[in-house]
């Protein structure tokens, strides 16, 4: 009977003692991911693809649906657009030079602490129909130019939707609401062009 209670004794007392390292796992299981390529973290990041976030260990990404997008008041080679429920569609008129689909999106101040993100890579879900293209990007910053980005050549969807991952080639605050602003056209002189917004994401890290 004694060696049975000595052995139950020394069961409990292990117990206690794995208590702090089961705390302490469960802490860094529910932590936000480590970016991939910071070699201080031992968790993996599943992104595909996977980006170099290297000078952030923290990050959030969103994505927020195309119904969201709109084309610019001066858009005049827009014949029509409109949602759907799975995407923003734009339909461009033959030869109908530039037109621009405004994709705006919550942006931070600031998080706890006076942490201010930065923004380095965007997303952008799309696809393509006939001769319409998508040739550029102008970031803005609420009131204020960012930057522009050119695709040569030009983005054009062949099957289902296609993923771009949009490099700004460094890391902006945007701290007064981001807007990418998709620059679109159709060079067809004889035909309508289509372009449809599934999605648009960012990853904002800190």
């Amino acid at each position: 009977m004694k060696s049975m209670i000595v052995v139950l004794l020394g069961v409990f007392i292990a117990m206690l003692l794995a208590i702090p390292v089961l705390a302490e796992t469960e802490e860094t299981s529910t932590n936000m991911h480590t970016a991939a390529s910071d070699s201080g973290g031992s968790a993996i990041d599943t992104q595909t693809p996977v980006l170099d976030g290297g000078a952030f260990s923290q990050y959030d990404t969103v994505f927020l649906h195309g119904a969201m997008a709109v084309s610019h008041k001066y858009s005049t080679g827009v014949y029509s657009e409109g949602d759907w429920a799975d995407c923003h569609d734009i339909l461009l008129k033959p030869s109908s030079g530039n037109a621009f689909v405004n994709c705006p999106y919550f942006s931070y101040d600031s998080k706890q602490e006076g942490i201010q993100p930065r923004v380095r890579y965007l997303g952008l879900q799309f696809k393509t129909f006939d001769a319409a293209e998508i040739y550029a990007v102008d970031l803005w910053n609420g009131g204020a130019w960012v930057d522009s980005i050119e695709f040569n050549p030009p983005l054009k969807s062949t099957t289902a939707w296609s993923l771009r991952v949009i490099d700004l080639g460094a890391w902006y605050r945007f701290d007064r609401g981001l807007n990418m602003c998709v620059a679109i056209r159709n060079p067809s002189t004889t035909s309508y062009g289509t372009v449809r917004i599934a999605g648009y994401g960012a990853r904002f890290e800190w």
